[in-house]
């Protein structure tokens, strides 16, 4: 899993819905400084999580991972 490219992909899709890494971290009822691992590339979250987040920001687990370029 490109983790550099979930990373990069969560950041923009809160950006773009503004909401905050603290928001969704209290979502997925994890610590900020877990999500923070998550997103800088030294740790990997359970795909369950990828799940949760991807729903939660209202993209596909795909699009998450790098394996498409857009979502539509």
């Amino acid at each position: 899993m490109n983790m550099k490219v979930f990373g990069e992909r969560v950041k923009q899709a809160l950006k773009e819905s503004g909401l905050t890494q603290k928001k969704l971290a209290e979502e997925l009822n994890v610590q900020t400084s877990t999500l923070c691992e998550w997103l800088n590339d030294h740790n990997e979250p359970p795909m369950q999580m990828i799940v949760d987040i991807a729903r939660f920001l209202d993209v596909s687990t795909d699009y998450l991972l790098g394996m498409k370029d857009y979502d539509l």
